[in-house]
């Protein structure tokens, strides 16, 4: 009767865990350039890329590549872009809105995952500017949902 108990708790512990990881959320931070290429009508154009990490220290998008454009007006604040993240047949495409202020940025990802982050969509972010302005570089905090 134990060993049967027991070894029902050990088989538990190895499956719950690889269930959690398959649902819930993947929590990312991430480092960036943006590079403006144009102001056209006060609103700036560029393209962006960065570097992903999974807060686990493994899994799902670490030590993924991003890229992306955007365009952000710049009496606002307000922006919007495109982004890919990840490589191969295992991405992330889709778009982001994005509100940026006094050297910090919050928003939203609106992504769809294909290949192995297949069921993962879009979430939140926030970002803060590093360096002078002119450097164009932040480091931001993601999560993504899991279905």
């Amino acid at each position: 009767m134990h060993k049967t108990l027991f070894a029902s708790m050990l088989a538990a512990g190895l499956v719950l865990p690889a269930l959690a990881e398959d649902a819930g959320t993947i929590k990312l931070h991430s480092g960036w350039k943006l590079i403006q290429e144009r102001v056209d009508k006060g609103v700036a154009y560029g393209t962006l890329w960065g570097i992903t990490f999974n807060d686990a220290g493994s899994g799902p998008l670490h030590m993924a590549p991003v890229s992306g454009t955007y365009s952000l007006t710049q009496e606002t604040g307000k922006g919007e872009g495109e982004l890919t993240w990840g490589e191969g047949d295992d991405q992330l495409k889709g778009s982001f809105s994005i509100t940026a202020a006094d050297g910090k940025a919050t928003g939203e990802n609106m992504v769809k995952g294909t290949g192995k982050l297949a069921g993962i969509s879009g979430g939140t972010f926030s970002c803060a500017f590093v360096g002078k302005p002119e450097d164009q570089q932040a480091w931001c905090t993601q999560v993504f949902r899991r279905k």
